[in-house]
């Protein structure tokens, strides 16, 4: 089982990076468990979380630099076909950022951003985009020690121009 500390950043897969205020224990139904409490850092909520269901639930460390190099590969990656049935391209594209699988979210932005582009997509898909972007821009902000919004340059960049950055060996952006 994984150690968590006070202030360790962690990625929980719906709402993105959180701080770890503290590590606690609770007595629920004559049971003693040991709690997370997170302080996410988007909008400064906190989740509490067993300890021993945070694998399960998806809670991991920030993405390192091999990964880092993947997420901007998919994101420069030729896209996914698109379905013409709305509700059923809704649906897949839910999926996708609902599993909390990176490399389905960069592929999620990547293919609605150049849906977009191409053909206004709907509101709905407009949310799921800004959800998505929202999830991948900060955790590669965090990882990359870059701005917010340097990060969603870097990002449309890797998706419109299909530039994958240069990164040095310890992920800071090269030149």
């Amino acid at each position: 089982m994984v150690q968590f500390s006070r202030g360790q950043v962690l990625i929980h897969p719906q709402h993105g990076p959180a701080t770890v205020k503290k590590v606690t224990s609770r007595v629920i139904q004559g049971e003693r468990r040991e709690y997370l409490i997170l302080s996410v850092h988007a909008d400064d909520m906190s989740v509490a979380l067993p300890v021993d269901a945070a694998e399960e639930i998806g809670v991991r460390a920030v993405m390192d630099g091999p990964r880092v190099r993947e997420v901007f590969e998919a994101l420069a990656d030729d896209g996914e076909p698109f379905d013409k049935v709305w509700s059923r391209r809704f649906k897949h594209n839910t999926e996708r950022l609902r599993s909390g699988d990176l490399l389905k979210i960069a592929g999620l932005v990547r293919d609605v951003t150049r849906r977009d582009d191409e053909v206004k997509v709907s509101y709905g898909e407009a949310n799921l985009l800004n959800e998505a972007m929202g999830l991948l821009t900060a955790e590669l902000a965090i990882a990359l020690r870059v701005t917010p919004e340097r990060t969603v340059e870097l990002v449309e960049s890797a998706v419109r121009d299909q530039v994958v950055p240069e990164l040095g060996e310890d992920l800071a952006l090269a030149g």
